[in-house]
């Protein structure tokens, strides 16, 4: 077995995993921190199967470029990340008001 089809497969199982307990998560939450952090691991796990639909072959990349970057890849790259910054930032100044 190809070590990047391996990776990919290890990927989607424990991508896929982590989404399932996120929406678990989120059904139960009120705090807007987790919300975010619930969003980021959702947004990992859309980025997860994106990159294999590319190395698959059923979704073609480099469709919407903007001053040679894929304005796709790079949200899907960098959007979950956002959302973690975000859920910190509000724990943080939650935190800094007790």
């Amino acid at each position: 077995m190809d070590m990047q089809v391996f990776t990919l497969f290890a990927d989607n199982i424990l991508a896929g995993i982590a989404a399932f307990i996120a929406i678990i998560v989120w059904v139960k939450t009120r705090d807007s921190s987790w919300v975010f952090i619930v969003l980021a691991v959702l947004g990992y796990y859309t980025s997860v199967i994106y990159n294999t639909f590319i190395f698959f072959g059923i979704i073609l990349q480099g469709n919407y470029v903007l001053y040679g970057i894929d304005l796709i890849y790079a949200a899907f790259r960098y959007i979950p990340v956002l959302f973690l910054i975000i859920a910190l930032v509000i724990k943080a100044v939650k935190n800094m008001k007790r």
